[in-house]
């Protein structure tokens, strides 16, 4: 008994240490945040970008580069090991290593082949001169059968020129019966089409009455599902989530440097007025660099953030519950 009540004991401890790793793992993916970093540059010669993010103390990173000219390139480490790495060279298997070989030694094996082929012997040269003869022979009767066949359409267009003129004036009076038949029939056609144009345009003008009668009626139901108190607050949740996941994931610093510069100096003077008048917004974390006489555009920037997962997933959950959004996604039947 007491062997059992310790083997139940053990497994009691296992399985709160097991909960108790699985609870701090939670806790360390929802409220650890996830720290980000981007800087990079624009210039005549190119582009230059980068960018980090990391999650508790670099222990997962993924970072991110793209110069001008190279490759972009991507890389992932857990435990400050490197796991992905897009432009590493991947070692090849035994397979493709074996099936490279065979591909480089087939022409070889190719080559000292054909240089140990058998010389021809005179039998086979004789039947490749008899195969030749029955071939031209072919040839020649083809070439005959030809001349036949010519000879005889000259002949037959011979006898059709031979024609009388009786047979001529009534070809002629079929033609003209036919013309004015194809005629009739285009009149015909002509009239069907118009009247089934006219009937066209009468059903586009009772489609477009009924779209516009459909445009009304949803246009009013939209507006009295607005006036609804219970809409007004599913909004006004929606609206304070979203602001509170663009705060978020808004860097907490950030510097911009530009140094531009107009063929109108006028021009120039209206990007500074606008600059100064955003300058609350920016709080000089954006500086400018005029340039009055010539023609330039460059810049760099640099930023740095965080981001915690648990406002997401704590959006995510007030969106399923609220008994307001509920009944919004009902109304629109979302």
């Amino acid at each position: 008994m007491s062997i059992i009540l310790t083997i139940l004991k053990i497994i009691g401890i296992s399985i709160l240490i097991i909960l108790g790793i699985l609870i701090l793992l939670i806790l360390l993916v929802l409220f650890v945040p996830l720290r980000y970093k981007a800087a990079g540059s624009y210039v005549q010669e190119g582009i230059d970008v980068s960018g980090k993010v990391r999650w508790l103390m670099g222990v997962v990173s993924l970072t991110a580069q793209y110069k001008n000219g190279q490759p972009f390139h991507i890389k992932a480490k857990v435990f400050f090991i490197t796991v992905f790495d897009n432009l590493k060279k991947r070692k090849k298997s035994k397979k493709e290593r074996k099936r490279k070989r065979i591909s480089d030694e087939e022409p070889q094996l190719q080559a000292a082949s054909s240089t140990n082929d058998e010389p021809i012997d005179d039998e086979t040269m004789q039947e490749e001169r008899s195969i030749e003869e029955a071939a031209s022979e072919e040839i020649k009767k083809e070439t005959e059968i030809e001349e036949d066949f010519v000879q005889g359409n000259s002949q037959t267009t011979e006898q059709g020129a031979k024609r009388t003129a009786d047979e001529v004036e009534i070809d002629q009076a079929n033609d003209d019966k036919a013309d004015k038949n194809k005629l009739f029939q285009r009149i015909k056609d002509f009239l069907k089409k118009l009247v089934e144009v006219l009937r066209n345009i009468k059903f586009t003008f009772h489609k477009i009455y009924d779209i516009i009668v459909k445009i009304r009626d949803n246009i009013k139901y939209y507006w009295e599902l607005l006036q609804q108190e219970s809409t007004k607050q599913a909004l006004g949740l929606c609206t304070k989530r979203l602001s509170k996941i663009i705060k978020n994931i808004s860097p907490q610093k950030y510097e911009v440097k530009l140094h531009l510069g107009f063929e109108d100096p006028a021009t120039m003077g209206n990007v500074l007025a606008v600059w100064g008048i955003l300058y609350p917004f920016h709080m000089g974390n954006v500086d400018i660099q005029p340039e009055f006489d010539k023609k330039i555009m460059e810049g760099s920037f640099r930023l740095k953030g965080k981001m915690s997962i648990y406002i997401f997933l704590w959006t995510l959950w007030l969106l399923i519950t609220d008994k307001n959004i509920k009944q919004l996604r009902k109304q629109l039947d979302l």
